[in-house]
């Protein structure tokens, strides 16, 4: 079976996988944006649809608004145990590690239990001695056993502390025969990222790496693909083992940047003998030979979203919480409802976006604006993080609506061009996307839009002003230092884009 990595374009981090029967789950980090933690299934593990979130609810945790993008949920891991569906993860730095479940994976899921453990990136091992294993990263791999009902654990132990290179974290345990594999990433999740294996017959170790160590890594190799690491194993239908890992692609300059995060990319695994050989001798490609699975393709939906229609597609996202006071579908379409709060601010801002998941496309929408009077703004944004990005914005002034286009880069933020479009209650905003620049487009009439002006992507890059997540394209209102009392409406957007 061949096919093309990644499987998960745009910002999908540190992916987990688990099979029950002939379907596939897949949960990847999410971070500062909610709903958090997105639910992913497949039949064939190469085609994709998002089905949900495992956190939907504010009152389930509360999310970082620190800046940069480098605090809020961290590295799930989902499993399947006897008809429940278990997730644990981190939330940085507000809450530690918790456990949530499901029985229905279409349905909600959980309020969290928060565990009394240290560090990050917990994982769960269901052994087949019927006890249940914990193990997480604090400065080296720990182990202890947990009770899923009441979140209390045993005395922990620490087990490896990888084959010496920095950050050893991610932990996942597998059984197989008669060893238990420990498997981790190292070298911190950039471009000296890899992937290591040690194994023991007892669950406490000693756990004895593999001598041909990294299992997995791109580092050093002239691919278009950088940083691979942070995998999860598991067996498909017709028990051939299959990693998902995350990994970059970087732009097509020196020096590196990428651009859309890190992105979740399949790899088949050779396990015939006693350690798996990992995809091309522990390389991943962007076209791949896998194992022969029987494909079952997902029914692309349109690019065009009719805002009018309920509910919201899972690919929107707000910032730290849901916002239904600020945000909210009617008859007409999407209600944006401006606060005081800029995309500078820390605070809550109406905002609404969605991953960035090619370098070329087109992020299109109609805005009715007859409400906009005063300091009011409506726009469209790149937005990596609120010290990172640009907006398309657009103001009443007299008669004629002001379209500018801002860039904030890090301290430093201005205006770079300015048009004016003669009176209308209606105007067409547009980004087109490219690898180095984006171009922003207004006007009244959808099919000549005026060029309004360009702005780098180098900028927006996790190298210049990023940490964790990806570049997110949106939608936003402010008063810019006043609450508004009169929401703005969109009544479309189309994002189309290239399948690179």
């Amino acid at each position: 079976m061949k096919y093309k990595n990644p499987i998960l374009s745009g910002f999908n981090p540190d992916p987990s996988i688990c099979r029950v029967e002939e379907d596939y789950y897949l949960v990847t980090s999410s971070f500062e944006y909610f709903p958090g933690l997105p639910l992913y299934h497949s039949k064939d593990l190469v085609n994709w649809e998002l089905i949900g979130h495992c956190i939907t609810r504010n009152e389930q945790l509360d999310l970082s608004n620190q800046a940069p993008n480098a605090f809020g949920l961290y590295a799930p891991t989902i499993r399947y145990h006897e008809g429940r569906f278990y997730v644990v993860c981190t939330n940085v730095p507000n809450q530690g590690n918790f456990l949530i479940w499901t029985d229905d994976i279409l349905g909600e899921w959980s309020d969290p239990i928060f565990l009394d453990l240290p560090g990050i990136d917990p994982s769960l091992l269901f052994d087949t001695n019927g006890k249940v294993y914990y193990t997480g990263t604090d400065k080296e791999i720990y182990l202890c056993e947990i009770d899923l009902e009441t979140g209390k654990t045993s005395p922990r132990i620490n087990i490896w502390k990888g084959i010496g290179a920095a950050d050893p974290e991610g932990p996942h345990l597998y059984q197989k025969d008669e060893y238990y594999y420990l498997a981790i990433s190292e070298g911190g999740t950039g471009y000296g990222h890899m992937f290591t294996m040690a194994r023991s017959k007892q669950i406490e170790g000693p756990y004895l790496p593999y001598e041909k160590n990294p299992v997995l890594t791109n580092r050093s190799l002239p691919s278009a693909i950088q940083a691979i690491g942070h995998a999860d194993l598991v067996q498909d239908t017709k028990n051939n083992w299959w990693a998902v890992c995350l990994g970059i692609r970087p732009l097509n300059e020196f020096p590196k940047r990428h651009l859309l995060g890190r992105e979740t990319f399949l790899v088949p695994i050779d396990w015939s003998n006693e350690w798996p050989v990992f995809g091309n001798q522990g390389a991943v490609a962007v076209e791949m030979e896998g194992h022969d699975l029987a494909r079952h393709p997902i029914e692309k939906l349109s690019s065009k979203e009719w805002f009018a229609k309920e509910p919201l597609r899972f690919d929107w996202n707000t910032l730290y919480q849901s916002d239904p006071t600020h945000i909210y579908q009617t008859a007409t379409g999407l209600q944006l409802l401006g606060q005081k709060n800029t995309l500078d601010d820390a605070e809550n801002v109406t905002w609404l976006g969605q991953r960035q998941k090619s370098l070329d496309g087109t992020f299109t929408t109609k805005f009715e604006v007859a409400s906009l009077s005063g300091k009011a703004e409506v726009g469209l944004t790149v937005f990596l993080n609120r010290v990172h990005h640009y907006e398309l914005a657009v103001k009443k002034q007299g008669s004629q609506l002001q379209v500018t286009l801002r860039q904030r880069i890090g301290e430093l933020s201005g205006v770079t061009q300015t048009r004016v479009i003669e009176a209308t209650d209606i105007v067409y905003l547009q980004i087109t996307t490219s690898p180095a620049v984006y171009l922003f487009s207004a006007g009244s009439d959808e099919e000549n839009l005026m060029a309004i002006g360009e702005a780098a992507t180098r900028y927006v890059t996790t190298e210049v002003g990023g940490v964790f997540t990806g570049v997110f394209l949106g939608l936003y209102a402010t008063g810019n230092g006043t609450e508004l009392t009169e929401p703005v409406t969109c009544e479309w957007c189309d994002y189309s884009y290239s399948e690179e």
